[in-house]
């Protein structure tokens, strides 16, 4: 036999070994999982199952503010890479999937009194699946805040719908010659003012002119918005009115118009906002209007607009 006839089986051997050992360590695809935990103080406190795997990174986001110093870094640090404690947030990124009969513990505890006081996880690693986000809510709501979450939408659905009426009847007859139609312009004219910058302007900036319009019945505010570069698409949402003063009139909120759908990051579009002049106000009462996103959230604010 010739040593290159002898050396074959040994030579495929290796090969064969070689392609077992790379096809064993083929990465494991899983699926990337979003889910919500509801804490309740009435019920004992329980291990939830955390789904890490290795080079994966675990979002953890509370609805109540955590003590960062309660999490334990030295139980992790073998596992992961990256732990990020912030006031609601918990960042980790695992370095290696977690082996069977290690899991570590991972305990959370809230800030400020209320029950629960504290989370706890055990960190595993399967096959299927890895938590990417994972929503904590400390306390889930009862039967009573979801009925007044309901009639807070109710009644802001009730106030949007009436302004989108105004709107609708004002589309069906556009124009200078609707207008007039309407009586929203009479042979008083247009009244024009200019407002200062805004006082706050949070995400968002308010270019010049900030122009005014008033009639015998009518207002409207027009103004350019400019979305800051970095921020994220900006869709506008509605305007809200809250009288300032010692008679305690409720706020009023009106849709705001724009030609295009949203603003994207770095651009400019103008807004505007019409509402009908409130009759019998007292005297000197001012308002705080502001221009804010479909969220309620960012947007500009004037202070002292008159009616």
């Amino acid at each position: 036999m010739s040593l290159s006839a002898s050396v074959m089986p040994l030579v495929l051997t290796v090969l064969l070994g070689t392609t077992a050992v790379a096809q064993s360590r083929t990465p494991t695809v899983r699926e990337r999982k979003a889910r919500q935990l509801t804490l309740r103080a009435e019920e004992p406190p329980v291990l939830f199952a955390l789904h890490v795997a290795a080079h994966e990174v675990t979002t953890i986001t509370f609805d109540a503010p955590i003590v960062p110093e309660s999490v334990d870094r030295s139980a992790l640090a073998p596992f992961f890479s990256r732990v990020a404690v912030h006031e609601d947030v918990l960042v980790l990124k695992a370095s290696m999937d977690v082996p069977v009969g290690k899991e570590p513990v991972l305990t959370v505890r809230f800030a400020g009194s209320g029950a629960p006081a504290q989370v706890g996880f055990v960190l595993t690693t399967v096959e299927a699946e890895v938590d990417s986000q994972v929503e904590v809510f400390r306390q889930g709501r009862t039967a009573q805040d979801l009925g007044k979450e309901l009639a807070d939408l109710r009644a802001r659905c009730a106030v949007t719908e009436a302004g989108l009426a105004t709107l609708r009847a004002q589309c069906a007859l556009r124009g200078l010659g609707g207008a007039v139609l309407m009586g929203d312009v009479t042979q008083r004219g247009v009244d024009v003012t200019y407002l200062p910058d805004p006082s706050l302007s949070p995400g968002m900036t308010a270019k010049r002119p900030h122009v005014l319009y008033r009639t015998t019945s009518t207002r409207a505010l027009s103004t350019s918005l400019i979305n800051a570069v970095g921020s994220a698409p900006w869709i506008p949402g509605f305007a809200r009115m809250t009288p300032r003063g010692p008679n305690a009139l409720p706020a009023r909120e009106f849709p705001l118009l724009m030609q295009v759908k949203q603003l994207a990051p770095g651009e400019q579009a103008t807004v505007v906002v019409e509402w009908h002049a409130l009759p019998d106000l007292p005297a000197g009462t001012h308002f705080t209007l502001e221009l804010l996103d479909a969220k309620g959230e960012r947007g500009v604010r004037w202070e002292e607009v008159a009616p």
